[in-house]
């Protein structure tokens, strides 16, 4: 399927510009140069005087309106980023709350300088030596009768209304319905008039751009055309390459930079991506972010020019407001076509996760439209670079204005609980009825915590209500965190017992009792399932202990040291032998994914699995996701997959990687796996030159790899002698391996007696 046919159907994807250039030779086609965007940094730095005093939060800075740029380890931790990962807060810029600021302040300066030298008013711009707020009272009854409009879905109007007002002009901002109407009530308490339609970003640019030209006091904002915002915009790559500098960080050929930046009709992250390019050249690389059903500035690099996205089939409607854009800029796009290196498209359900997940960890707030940036992490290594040398940075759009009550919604967390009611080995769950979110699946009985409610009052309720049975909770099983589309929810289950009535389906379709092991048969809601899953695995260690031998869990203390003791329960291998081959195919896959796990014997049972488990296709990934938790030679030991004779080829490939991994367990496994399936009709010199190498690499440093490179080299001493002995005789091993060889040679039955007394001359 073609990019352009992925977009007409929503489809999420990355596409990678094959028409980007060096950035010198892109930026050679441009009518734009750095000169540009320092005139456009010289004039806010002029009027920042002027600015510290319409707005008091910009006085600490001396009026220049610019945004942190923050490192956050704990989200890079969580995405599984390997470079340096840091958020650009334009979320957090003054005055606006947006990356709007500083482009749509710049304009309206601008704007306001023109008016004022035309009208032979210059003097006025002189902040040097005056009484601020003489002169603030003069340029507002210069600019009296001048009136300033925009088109916008918000965060342009927030800041080209609230700067415009600010210095006296009649500000109009038209709005399109998708726009929050917080912010059109923030606009109208700054003494902005906001002209609200029905049709989309387009339709209020469209009628804003005619009335503003029928009135010759009026000066639109264009944001689709207008070179000034533009620039405004770029000013921030220069002043990010200082941040970067203040905090050593180092961008060059060997430390590139990624950009990831949240586009609606693209005038901000175009003035951004085309200042990044002449700041860095080529050592950056800038990547849009449109949702699904807006994608207006990918419509256009796959059309060869701006194209409405209803064309195409699609609808223009996003919770991510901010980029609720049908048609792009053709000033931008004609710009930026050969300077921006790919885009991706992102499906609304992501965004509120990235947003939570930005506010839990780093306690950070942006709007939904800046988290976008964030599913860049879905494309690294598949088409976006990330090492450790690279840094990436979110550039984060909005967030700093929105009302708490809008905060509280849109991170809202909802307390949910859920009642374990069991009789005997099978408990009870429940049907949700097909007009509910999530109808048709199965659930346990519970619901929502409503405000002054108890968490055990909230479930006696929710069963009397949806049951009709009273119950007594018995304690806290399992708790999880569930992400929703439209819901992030904390489920509590409670062990619970029916105390007074009998069950019926008086919210659900239907109740049924069954068994762990019948409980794949079921589709659950998702959030029940991860709980399906905590009983699953808390029913099998049940079984562990109910199987614990305290004389063989000492024994275990003993012979595994390495082992903390509570950690270990006591279970013999042939019962955990046999509670592998009991468990139902679900209990098995869920086993399967509760990596890491706690007890010594479920790393056993573990092991123990995947000696069962086929094809080999399916064991092999299974295998290489275990062996980073073997943490002792009894379990190393027991993973002895059958399969594996089967696939000496699959093998070969993997046990070099294994034994040059560093890691003690799965160096030793990777010796035995050559010892069971190479030594005999497989063998080659090769098998022997691979553990040499193994040993000697780690010579000395794990007395569980040597005994098992001497393990392997006294095999092939018995089945394949002549071949192995110049390593003996030669002494090519660690001394404590070739000594250990010899012991374990001449004490094997399988070497013959004349073989045995000659090893025992080479010690």
């Amino acid at each position: 399927m073609s990019s352009l046919d992925r977009l007409c159907a929503a489809e999420e994807q990355l596409w990678l510009n094959p028409r980007v250039l060096p950035a010198a030779e892109a930026l050679a086609l441009t009518p734009y140069g750095i000169e540009d965007i320092r005139e456009a940094e010289a004039l806010l730095t002029r009027f920042a005087p002027l600015i510290a005093e319409l707005f008091r939060e910009t006085a600490a800075d001396g009026g220049i309106i610019e945004s942190p740029l923050t490192e956050i380890p704990a989200v890079r931790a969580e995405l599984g980023v390997r470079g340096r990962l840091f958020l650009k807060r334009d979320s957090d810029l003054p005055i606006a709350g947006s990356v709007k600021a500083r482009g749509g302040i710049y304009e309206v300066l601008k704007h306001t300088e023109d008016i004022l030298v035309s009208s032979g008013k210059a003097e006025l711009l002189d902040f040097e030596s005056c009484d601020m707020r003489e002169r603030v009272s003069l340029i507002r009854k210069a600019l009296s009768g001048c009136r300033i409009q925009v088109g916008s879905t918000g965060n342009l109007g927030l800041s080209i209304g609230t700067m415009s007002a600010a210095l006296g002009y009649d500000a109009v901002v038209h709005m399109s319905n998708d726009a929050k109407q917080w912010k059109k009530d923030l606009l109208r308490s700054r003494g902005v008039t906001v002209i609200e339609y029905e049709g989309d970003y387009s339709a209020a640019v469209k009628r804003g751009r005619e009335l503003s030209l029928s009135d010759p006091n009026s000066y639109f904002v264009d944001d689709e055309n207008s070179s000034d915002l533009f620039m405004g915009y770029a000013v921030a790559a220069l002043r990010l390459k200082r941040q970067l500098n203040d905090m050593g960080v180092t961008v060059d050929a060997e430390h590139p930079l990624s950009v990831y930046l949240p586009c609606g009709v693209g005038g901000a992250p175009g003035g951004i991506c085309f200042g990044l390019k002449c700041v860095f050249g080529d050592c950056v690389r800038a990547y849009f972010a449109e949702p699904v059903q807006a994608p207006c500035m990918l419509a256009a690099f796959l059309k060869d020019g701006p194209v409405p996205v209803t064309e195409l089939g699609l609808t223009g409607v996003t919770a991510a407001d901010g980029l609720a854009v049908g048609t792009a800029s053709a000033l931008v796009y004609d710009t930026v076509s050969r300077l921006a290196d790919g885009e991706f498209t992102t499906d609304d359900d992501r965004l509120a996760g990235y947003q939570r997940k930005l506010n839990e960890l780093e306690g950070l707030f942006i709007e939904p439209s800046s988290a976008i940036a964030f599913d860049a992490c879905r494309y690294f290594g598949k088409g976006i670079g990330d090492d450790e040398n690279t840094v990436h940075i979110a550039w984060a759009t909005g967030g700093r204005l929105v009302p708490a009550d809008e905060r509280a919604k849109q991170l809202g967390y909802a307390e949910v609980v859920a009642a374990l009611i069991t009789e005997g080995e099978r408990f009870m769950i429940c049907k949700r009825p097909a007009h509910k979110a999530r109808g048709g699946l199965w659930e346990f009985a519970g619901g929502k915590v409503e405000p002054g409610e108890s968490p055990g009052q909230a479930l006696r309720r929710e069963c009397r209500e949806e049951l009709g049975i009273e119950i007594e909770p018995k304690g806290l099983f399992a708790k999880v965190r569930h992400e929703y589309p439209d819901l992030t929810i904390d489920l509590y289950l409670f062990a619970a017992r029916i105390a007074l009535g009998v069950p019926k389906p008086v919210e659900h379709t239907e109740i049924r009792w069954i068994t762990a092991g019948e409980m794949a048969e079921y589709e659950f809601c998702p959030a029940d399932e991860e709980l399906l899953k905590l009983i699953a695995s808390g029913r099998i260690i049940e079984r562990m202990h109910s199987l614990a031998d305290e004389d063989y869990r000492k024994l275990t203390v003993k012979i595994v040291p390495n082992v903390p003791e509570k950690r270990i329960i006591g279970v013999r291998i042939p019962e955990l032998r046999k509670l592998a081959a009991s468990l139902s195919p679900y209990e098995t896959e869920v086993f399967l994914s509760s990596l890491p796990h706690r007890y010594h014997e479920e790393n056993i049972l573990h092991a123990l699995i995947l000696n069962r488990l086929k094809p080999v296709e399916r064991l092999l990934p299974e295998t290489e996701r275990f062996l980073p938790y073997i943490d002792n030679w009894a379990v190393c030991d027991t993973l002895k997959p059958v399969v594996f004779k089967r696939a000496r080829a699959e093998l070969k490939e993997l046990i070099p990687r294994w034994l040059d991994s560093g890691e003690v367990y799965t160096v030793r496994f990777g010796l035995e796996m050559l010892m069971s399936h190479f030594l005999d009709e497989a063998f080659t010199p090769e098998v022997l030159r691979l553990a040499a190498d193994a040993a000697a690499k780690h010579e000395g440093e794990d007395y569980y790899i040597d005994m098992m490179a001497a393990w392997f080299f006294a095999t092939a001493l018995a089945k394949q002698y002549d071949a192995a002995l110049p390593y003996i005789a030669e002494r090519r091993l660690p001394e404590a391996v070739h000594l250990k060889t010899i012991r374990k040679a001449c004490e094997s039955y399988r070497v013959s007696e004349a073989h045995k007394a000659e090893l025992r001359g080479m010690k």
